[in-house]
């Protein structure tokens, strides 16, 4: 298994707006990580449609059990939401956590896809 692939920012949403102002969600800074891409399988695929989700990307990282469902993903300046978060051991015996991505519709602050969608 390798995490070269890039490297993926996780972020948490959360109202940045200030005290006394309508609230407002942003993404707060967690934490960075190397990466590696998994495929998306067939049953993986079907079931998140069941669940009217769209699974763009799987990937893995070094275990962090402060990434959870509902946290932001960027990876090359495209945002996604986490839709599984599964924290496992490979077939090696290494600790990772494997994240299920669905790209995001409605993107937080600045950023953007480079023209991705």
């Amino acid at each position: 298994m390798t995490f070269d692939d890039g490297i993926i920012k996780i972020y948490a949403v959360k109202n940045i707006a200030a005290p006394g102002e309508k609230p407002r969600d942003g993404l707060i800074y967690k934490s960075s990580h190397y990466f590696g891409y998994e495929t998306v399988g067939i049953q993986r695929h079907y079931t998140a449609l069941q669940a009217k989700e769209k699974v763009a990307e799987v990937v893995h990282i070094w275990r962090d059990r402060d990434i959870h469902g509902d946290d932001v993903c960027i990876i090359d300046g495209c945002q996604y939401r986490c839709t599984l978060v599964q924290h496992a051991d490979d077939e090696n015996g290494l600790q990772i956590t494997r994240i299920s991505l669905e790209r995001l519709g409605e993107k937080y602050a600045e950023f953007s896809c480079g023209g991705k969608g």
